[in-house]
């Protein structure tokens, strides 16, 4: 912790952790919108083998997510693989440079690897606190340090990257804005998951390099993206991916295919913001994405998060779902029972999410659809019957279909155990929810032990979720195999109730907070160490009686039912209306740093949820749908869909409440 902190002294200087610039521009003055997207999925081998990344597919959704925010695509710069070499990076910024105007919004991004790289006293400021520089992977950067050839001239420093922002920033002057996101990697520690990550944890440095952490205080070196540099200029808001010492993962879009956690992240949150929404909104909407696959992903934030995103610029989406009827429906295949609705992937919409149709401004409900088809920004639905197009309609969300339900393994086998690998391929390839994939979700490490084999099943965020050992001549047993697929599907619901979004008619009538026994100095979210004591309090104003249950979903993808707890019946927590009570809880020595979330489920009937995530736990009474779902969360066969259930949303209600926990 006291390293990260020391890292992060660097934030008053250009730096590489994943930024967001913005300043507010004012109506009524000329202005335009430009981009620059440098995108790097695959490097030449001979530069130190460096993953293939996704970062083709940021592209795609950055792209998508700026023309929806009405960025013309005439002015979206693209570099990608061979030319987005160092001096055609800086040849695009300078031409952004040239472009830009006053009032202007201007973005950058970089999606590819990120390395750190010995201080410099000729290439940038020599003024690390910690001895090394931030750096962008350029399409010709290599990623060792040669003492003939190669010194780093090609990697991409902070220093430059925030010369030219800052020249952007004057461009623009103070009514403009400046929107940089970054998403690589540049610190780390090793990983035996086969995961792709977007940097590497070894720096570029020289033989026998020792970093110099002294730094003369009394020289003004460190001008910084967040110093004002003048009355002129836009202010810096920065989003960090994930904290300087650690490896940025790539997560997986709604298709299930491999892409950038910030970009997709990004893309997302500003496809959902409410208006007049600032920038510590955004950041909790980046950050509780990036949370929901990577729990131990831990992103930061400086600057001032009330400035509004875009200012008087940004365009929200309209909080009525209208109803789009295709045009010329019977010549296009459509009837009038088709139609579209503004909301796709990044609101949460799936194929299967039921929907309410109203005619417009009215109470009555008129009929039901469903989603048959779904983009990132559009879904495609059908309705019970005809709707005339002579009215107007709006759509109402009924019950959240929460996405397919699928995960992917990859067997690393390090000994000519050939038996072994191809009896779990066996039995795990005709899992209709499982799919090889060499980015998997989970790895499973076949060793050798001396006289032994072991068996590691290792999940994504690099826990170990089953080990077992063989001797030399055994095959695995049907209770080892099924005691891996177990696990497997443990994850998987937990991840799935990570995704779930909070809602429910009776989110009006319900309330859950944390009250910290001491103040947290963070003023932007909870943080607690061990020994840290807070307190659940939930109240209920529902007009009958109200039970619920509370999971704590753990950083590393487990799950504790907090209530009901092991003792006690599911019917004994209950409140009337009016009722409150205060959970008392303590942060214990052994847990585990990176975010962790209480969800409570609150409904007229009690539920208990230990049968679907605790072993050796049997139902004690008829499953209700929510149980039910979660118990069924899996198909039997490859016929069957992999797609969830609904949770039909009348009758409960889902809250979530969170807190990040860090070691002293």
């Amino acid at each position: 912790y006291a390293s990260t902190q020391l890292i992060y002294m660097k934030i008053l200087k250009p730096t590489l952790i994943f930024l967001l610039i913005c300043h507010s521009s004012l109506s009524g003055l000329t202005q335009k919108k430009l981009a620059l997207i440098v995108a790097i999925s695959t490097y030449p081998v001979n530069q130190r083998a460096w993953k293939n990344l996704s970062s083709y597919r940021d592209l795609q959704y950055i792209r998508a997510a700026l023309i929806k925010n009405k960025f013309d695509s005439s002015n979206i710069a693209v570099l990608t693989n061979k030319n987005a070499t160092k001096d055609a990076m800086i040849k695009s910024l300078d031409a952004l440079i040239e472009k830009a105007a006053l009032n202007d919004i201007v973005y950058f991004h970089f999606s590819g690897h990120g390395q750190q790289i010995q201080d410099s006293k000729t290439d940038g400021i020599f003024d690390e606190a910690d001895g090394y520089d931030e750096a962008l992977i350029p399409y010709d950067a290599k990623g060792k340090w040669d003492p003939v050839d190669y010194h780093g001239e090609k990697h991409f420093r902070d220093d430059l990257l925030g010369e030219k922002l800052n020249k952007l920033r004057i461009k623009v002057g103070v009514n403009g804005s400046v929107i940089a996101v970054i998403d690589a990697c540049h610190s780390g520690t090793a990983t035996r998951s086969l995961g792709k990550f977007r940097g590497v944890p070894e720096p570029c440095q020289q033989y026998g390099y020792q970093p110099n952490t002294t730094l003369d205080l009394s020289k003004n070196v460190s001008i910084g993206l967040l110093d004002k540099l003048g009355e002129n200029m836009g202010s810096l808001v920065v989003f960090s991916g994930s904290s300087p010492n650690q490896l940025n993962k790539e997560t997986k879009d709604d298709y299930g295919n491999g892409v950038g956690s910030l970009s997709y992240s990004f893309a997302k949150a500003i496809s959902t913001l409410p208006a007049n929404s600032n920038y510590q909104l955004l950041f909790e909407k980046v950050k509780a994405t990036i949370q929901a696959d990577e729990p131990t992903q831990i992103p930061m934030f400086e600057g001032n998060g009330a400035l509004k995103v875009f200012s008087n610029q940004y365009i929200p989406l309209r909080e009525i779902i209208r109803v789009v009827m295709p045009n010329n429906n019977v010549k296009n295949g459509f009837n009038d029972t088709t139609f579209i609705i503004d909301r796709g992937l990044y609101h949460n919409i799936n194929i299967g999410t039921t929907l309410l149709i109203h005619k417009l401004d009215e109470k009555q409900v008129f009929t039901k659809a469903i989603v048959k088809e779904v983009n990132d920004f559009e879904s495609l639905c059908v309705a019970e019957k005809k709707m005339p197009n002579t009215n107007s309609y709006e759509a109402k969300i009924d019950a959240i279909s929460y996405g397919v339900i699928a995960a992917s393994y990859y067997i690393k086998n390090k000994t000519n155990k050939v038996a072994l690998e191809k009896q779990l391929n066996t039995f795990l390839q005709p899992q209709p929810f499982l799919t090889l994939n060499n980015n998997p979700d989970y790895t499973i490490i076949i060793e050798q032990e001396k006289d032994k084999y072991a068996i590691n099943l290792i999940e994504k965020n690099d826990s170990i979720k089953y080990l077992t050992r063989l001797s030399k001549n055994d095959t695995l047993s049907q209770i080892d195999l099924d005691q891996i697929l177990e696990n497997i599907k443990h994850g998987m619901r937990v991840k799935y109730l990570r995704k779930m979004q909070d809602g429910g008619n009776l989110m009006k009538d319900v309330k859950v907070e944390i009250v910290p026994l001491k103040k947290s100095a963070s003023t932007s979210e909870l943080v607690f160490f061990s020994q840290d004591e807070f307190s659940l309090v939930i109240t209920s104003n529902y007009e009958n009686e109200l039970y619920y249950t509370v999971l704590d979903l753990l950083p590393n993808n487990d799950v504790k039912v907090l209530i009901p707890d092991s003792l006690k019946l599911a019917e004994n927590y209950s409140l009337k209306k009016g009722g409150s009570i205060s959970i008392p809880i303590i942060v214990d020595e052994t847990s585990l740093t990176g975010k962790e979330v209480l969800k409570v489920f609150f409904s007229p009937k009690a539920l208990d949820l230990r049968a679907s995530f605790e072993k050796n736990v049997t139902r004690r009474s008829p499953a209700k749908p929510l149980e039910k779902m979660l118990d069924d969360l899996f198909p039997k066969d490859k016929k069957t869909s992999t797609r969830a259930g609904t949770v039909k949303m009348d009758g409960i209600a889902i809250v979530t409440v969170g807190f990040t926990v860090r070691k002293r």
